[in-house]
């Protein structure tokens, strides 16, 4: 027992030491890379003196100390993330078993939660009360992180002795484990006892701002907003880093904006970056709600700021209030969902954006430098796909850049834009396709017959889904090649062009089979694009048979355009300019009289809600001869002989 008591009093002094070095090299000024060589050295020193001390016998004397040295070697184990969280569960779980073999009590089959109520209701002494406490707050912490927050509440309500408690308000909220934690009073054995890294009246402290935050996001995720707005303003009056508070911040704004606030939103934003002007998803959320109210400009100022800085010099994070503790907020709070909430965008994302609303507001100078800008980032790494999930497909980003280099008259270079999608789509355009609606599994066509992959419906349905992308976009790109030469005057290039778009779009063949899958939706849209394409280049192409006064085979185009899309204006006047031009009077007349008495619906139009890189085709798709045909009809109406 004299060996005992004499190990026992050198291994304090060890724990005291550890404890004292950490202290001192935490708070003095020092570089950060020393502060963390130390707290690496003291994990493993710790590591090791517990090892020792859990070598002999589990006895009442020893557990104050034991009970320590568990708890300092969590400490850093935690910091550091040196271990998973069911690793370090699994040690605290082995100390409990220990505590109650040296009460005479038995752990087995014992989950947590039930060890616990058996060590803090019946088995413990009072001298164990206050390093179990210390222990038990590092339980609820690793609950905490994972998420589990019924087991940490039922913990706390063990702790703090309450049989049953009623929720106190906090900010106009009423929370049980907030409750229960602000009601907790961890025994304390201050300075006489064994040394520790962290104060447990500090770590209850961030407990409880860890609570409070996890809670506000999972109510705003569940959708119960004032709930979720109460309880991230009480996480925002506790003890965090000024990271967490632009988050805590963030999310207020997020709760702002769907309660229909937009206002007080934005000024939580502003709040979330001056607090931590380095967090920058505050400033991307600022952006989409001013894009939400509308404001262009301020959303494409956030968007360039955005953009800058992720393109400049890492900023440092902002460190915490209290770079000595081991245990901080931002080690809690690490739910998967709130890392993908707080996801930072890369700059070929933002800049995307950027392009993208600047060619949606008609700014076409500035989407076509953030276009070649994009351009250029993408061909600095490997184009695949996922790697940049916030884009479209490469593919439709480079037909976005050729569709805003035409609105800029710059058709040599959309025309070069465009060769590009050209040579890279087609050795993966088939000779033919046929897409079964709402259909699972789909016969094999030429391209997988006698292959391995035949054998697998969702493989042969994936690269028929992929191969008919790869026609809409080289499609996409001889219409976008067709426009550009028609703008340059050279119209039999122009023609060919176009014709080569039809002839690709009749490559494919879509069947319609029951079913309404989010399969058959996705297909749907792809083939309302390819309508849009065929619809839109035979129309181009009309106009282009008419400066070549084939008018015939312009009427036949007109006539195929107005079959997929009879509404369309556009292709309706060109329609009776041919048919005037031709002779066909009467007939011109009575079309012009079909045409104005039945006006397209509204939900018509919105319905043809075409890519972002149909635009300039769309834009340019006009009728030039609009007053002199108008006087024609109606002197034909009215009896006249006037001629074209």
């Amino acid at each position: 027992m004299a060996g005992a008591g004499s190990c026992l009093n050198l291994w304090r002094e060890e724990n005291d030491g550890l404890a004292r070095r950490w202290r001192r090299v935490a708070r003095s000024p020092g570089s950060g890379c020393s502060v963390t060589q130390t707290a690496q050295q003291c994990r493993l020193d710790f590591t090791k003196l517990l090892q020792k001390i859990q070598g002999l016998p589990a006895v009442l004397p020893a557990l104050p100390l034991e009970l320590a040295i568990l708890y300092n070697s969590l400490l850093f184990d935690i910091h550091l993330s040196s271990n998973s969280g069911e690793k370090l569960l699994a040690m605290i779980d082995h100390e409990l078993s220990r505590v109650l073999e040296a009460c005479a009590e038995s752990a087995q089959g014992l989950v947590s939660e039930d060890r616990w109520q058996k060590v803090l209701q019946e088995g413990a002494p009072e001298e164990l009360r206050g390093p179990l406490h210390r222990l038990a707050a590092l339980q609820g912490a690793l609950w905490l992180a994972a998420n589990r927050l019924g087991s940490a509440e039922g913990l706390f309500q063990l702790l703090s002795g309450a049989k049953s408690l009623r929720p106190s308000p906090f900010h106009g909220c009423q929370n049980n484990l907030l409750s229960l934690l602000q009601t907790w009073h961890p025994h304390d054995v201050g300075e006489s006892g064994p040394l520790v890294a962290q104060n447990v009246r500090d770590l209850k402290d961030i407990l409880w701002t860890s609570a409070a935050f996890l809670q506000g996001f999972q109510e705003l995720e569940a959708g119960s907003l004032p709930a979720a707005l109460a309880l991230l303003q009480a996480a925002a009056a506790g003890r965090c880093s000024k990271r967490v508070l632009a988050q805590i911040f963030t999310l207020m704004g997020c709760c702002n904006q769907k309660m229909g606030k937009p206002q007080m939103a934005i000024q939580h934003l502003k709040r979330a970056l001056q607090v931590d002007f380095t967090f920058l998803p505050a400033l991307y959320q600022a952006a989409l709600l001013y894009r939400q109210l509308g404001l262009l400009d301020a959303e494409l100022e956030a968007l360039v700021l955005l953009y800058q800085a992720l393109d400049g010099p890492v900023q440092a994070t902002t460190v915490s209030v209290n770079p000595h503790f081991l245990i901080q907020t931002e080690l809690l709070i690490c739910a998967p969902t709130l890392a993908a909430f707080f996801v930072q965008n890369r700059p070929a994302e933002v800049k995307y954006v950027l392009a993208q609303r600047c060619l949606q507001a008609g700014r076409a100078g500035e989407a076509v430098e953030h276009y070649l800008d994009l351009l250029a980032l993408l061909q600095e790494g490997p184009l695949k796909q996922g790697l940049y999930p916030a884009l479209p497909r490469i593919p439709e980003v480079f037909l976005e850049a050729a569709s805003a280099l035409q609105e800029l008259a710059r058709h040599q270079d959309a025309v070069a834009v465009c060769e590009e999608v050209v040579t890279r789509t087609s050795e993966l355009v088939p000779e033919r396709l046929r897409i079964e609606l709402g259909a699972c599994a789909e016969e094999n066509t030429s391209e997988t017959a006698g292959s391995p992959l035949a054998k697998s419906p969702d493989v042969i349905t994936e690269r028929k889904r992929e191969s008919l992308r790869c026609v809409l976009w080289r499609a996409g790109a001889y219409l976008l090649q067709g426009w550009a030469w028609a703008r340059l005057g050279e119209v039999k290039e122009s023609i060919s062009l176009l014709s080569r778009c039809l002839n690709d779009l009749l490559r494919v063949h879509f069947e319609n089979t029951a079913g309404s899958s989010t399969e058959e939706e996705t297909e749907q849209m792809e083939a309302k694009v390819l309508s849009q394409i065929r619809q839109l280049a035979l129309t181009a192409r009309g106009t282009q048979f008419l400066g070549l006064e084939r008018d015939k085979e312009a009427l036949m185009d007109f006539q195929h355009s107005l079959h997929i899309c009879p509404g369309d204006p556009t292709a309706n006047l060109y329609l009776l300019h041919t048919l005037w031009q031709l002779d066909r009077r009467q007939e011109a007349a009575a079309h012009w009289q079909k045409f104005h008495s039945v006006p397209a619906s509204t939900e018509e139009k919105a319905e043809r809600t075409f890519p972002l890189y149909l635009l300039s085709c769309m834009k340019q798709m006009t009728f030039p001869h609009m007053e002199s045909l108008a006087r024609n009809m109606e002197c034909c109406l009215a009896g006249g002989s006037q001629g074209p």
